[in-house]
């Protein structure tokens, strides 16, 4: 049998198939999306916006201090006494390993999140909190390194 232009252009789309299919199958799953309810969330985009400015023009900010027994979340003194707030420590590798946690302000205007919650790596933090009936977010990227 002898082969013809034809022949190579369809072995050249048939080989072009299986490379393409190959990478698919080895790309493995990438299409999980970070939370559940995102469609949810992305209604209230402009209210977490207006809560980042907030907290930005604040004179005293919350501090996130890394000690050996945990991320120590520091409040300003003057914290209003109708404070309530929530901590949530992303793990961006794996949701399992995700900390969340009601906020309990100690008499020196602080909370602890052990170091037993926590695992070595990057945490995406999202800490918000409401006083005096206005909404604060602060997001940044924290390591935990265990001591």
């Amino acid at each position: 049998m002898k082969l013809n232009w034809g022949h190579y252009v369809a072995i050249a789309l048939g080989c072009f198939m299986i490379f393409i299919l190959s990478l698919l199958y080895f790309a493995g799953d990438t299409g999980g999306m970070v939370t559940e309810d995102y469609y949810e969330k992305e209604i209230h985009f402009q209210d977490e916006i207006n809560a980042e400015k907030r907290a930005n023009a604040l004179a005293e900010k919350p501090e996130v201090l890394v000690q050996a027994n945990g991320f120590l979340f520091q409040f300003p003194a003057n914290t209003a006494a109708d404070f309530k707030g929530d901590i949530y420590l992303m793990r961006n590798d794996n949701e399992t390993k995700d900390v969340k946690t009601a906020i309990k302000l100690s008499d020196r205007k602080n909370f602890l999140v052990p170091s037993v919650k926590l695992i070595d790596g990057e945490y995406e933090l999202t800490l918000s909190w409401k006083e005096n009936n206005q909404t604060y977010l602060i997001k940044k990227s924290i390591r935990w390194i265990s001591q």
